[in-house]
């Protein structure tokens, strides 16, 4: 099992095995540079970047931060050729880092994610949008004002780069995401994750996300992006496919890409769920994600345990341990009168609270204690095994046939069930 950097080996009794569900293997595909230059040469429903872009425009090109793989390194170089030959100066381009409500990466990162030679010849922002300097107001998502990165707001020609994976949220993520909320201020990040709340089920995977179809409309209606480069990559971070051109269409289309990088057909859903959230294990939030997998593949009563290194533990979403552990009828409220003070964190913890009603939920990790499971009201284990039997022993014999599945990579995997287990779901 991958576990942060390294690697944990798992022993069951191969009675109670069901299914171990990993990324498919797919065929070799181009060479990444190769892959780029030919989306950005034949765009999907746009003409290319370099027709598109004039001499003089502001740009803001948006990229992805450290928390994503997509090989930005390897496709910035190619955008900003494609306006550089359109007439575009070097100091009418701004390049946007989308850290919605993430840190602003370190110089480390920023050198790993964007490389030395553009740090030093463009202008990079990589500050979360956190004053009013910063932004300019336009429109309303949801029931509050939308705050927009100034750079994005005031550019003639936007740029969406990223990537397109299954998404918990809006279904999958990239396209126009990279702008909301990824270039939002704090307060329309948070307003886009409250959304969140009022929608049913675990969109996981649902293009027809209502998320996805509101952040579309909001970013065409106010502050419209011109053109997407997205990466589709391996679970390990190595290009599969790319699609460049208009934000929806070409998103469509990756959607389509990354069903194949990303979807497993599984037989059914399980009583017993390992769900590894790697390569997303950084810290809590972002093992959220493989919560929503796993939640997809357990059963009524059943017993998701999540697997993460969280070397970097609440990544400073310190509320959420304590909104994860409240009663989400009591949270949603308190968020209604304006209460709960860390909205996005809140929302996060309605949706889990949700799920603990239908699911038990099992925490495996050396980067919280077991007082920061007890906090969320989840049960803590030193070890999967320990984990696995003290779920498997709730089974009746009969039960525990084949009784476990175990998702590798659950924060990028997307579980396709069967039609049947689907409508039981």
């Amino acid at each position: 099992m991958p576990y942060g950097d390294v690697e944990l080996a798992l022993r069951l009794p191969s009675e109670w095995v069901g299914e171990f569900v990993s990324p498919r293997e797919l065929p070799g595909g181009q060479p990444v540079d190769r892959m780029i230059l030919a989306a950005l040469e034949y765009p999907i429903s746009s003409l290319p970047l370099k027709r598109i872009a004039k001499p003089g425009q502001r740009v803001a090109v948006m990229v992805d931060d450290h928390t994503r793989k997509t090989p930005i390194r390897q496709m910035l170089p190619f955008v900003l050729d494609q306006l550089h030959v359109a007439g575009v100066e070097d100091r009418d381009i701004s390049i946007v880092v989308a850290l919605g409500s993430h840190r602003g990466m370190t110089s480390q990162e920023a050198e790993a994610k964007i490389g030395s030679p553009i740090l030093n010849r463009y202008q990079v922002i990589n500050l979360p949008v956190a004053s009013a300097g910063d932004r300019v107001m336009i429109g309303n998502f949801g029931s509050q004002p939308a705050g927009i990165h100034r750079a994005v707001a005031e550019a003639d020609l936007r740029i969406g780069l990223g990537m397109i994976t299954p998404h918990m949220d809006a279904g999958f993520s990239g396209g126009s995401k990279i702008i909301l909320p990824g270039a939002c201020s704090d307060e329309t990040v948070d307003a886009f994750h409250v959304r969140s709340v009022d929608l049913p089920g675990n969109p996981l995977g649902d293009i027809h996300a209502p998320l996805r179809l509101e952040l579309e409309q909001f970013v065409a209606e106010h502050v419209p992006l011109s053109f997407i480069l997205n990466a589709v990559t391996y679970p390990d971070g190595k290009a599969y496919q790319c699609v460049a051109g208009h934000p929806v269409a070409a998103h469509r289309l990756g959607v389509e890409y990354a069903r194949q990088a990303y979807g497993v057909p599984v037989k059914r859903r399980y009583p017993v769920v390992v769900a590894d959230c790697y390569p997303y294990d950084l810290d809590l939030w972002q093992s959220m994600k493989g919560l929503w997998c796993g939640e997809l593949l357990t059963e009524d009563g059943g017993t998701l345990i999540l697997l993460t290194r969280a070397g970097e533990r609440l990544g400073g979403y310190n509320e959420l341990p304590g909104y994860i552990g409240m009663n989400p009828v009591e949270l949603q409220r308190l968020m209604a009168i304006g209460e709960a003070t860390h909205p996005k964190e809140a929302a996060t913890g309605v949706m889990v609270g949700r799920m603990k009603h239908r699911i038990n939920i099992a925490l495996v990790s050396d980067g919280f204690l077991p007082e920061d499971a007890l906090r969320m009201g989840l049960a803590y284990f030193g070890s999967l095994e320990e984990a696995i039997s003290s779920a498997v022993q709730r089974l009746t014999e009969n039960e525990r046939q084949g009784c476990v599945a175990v998702l590798s990579h659950a924060g990028t995997l997307l579980p396709l069930l069967p039609e049947s287990e689907k409508r039981a779901a």
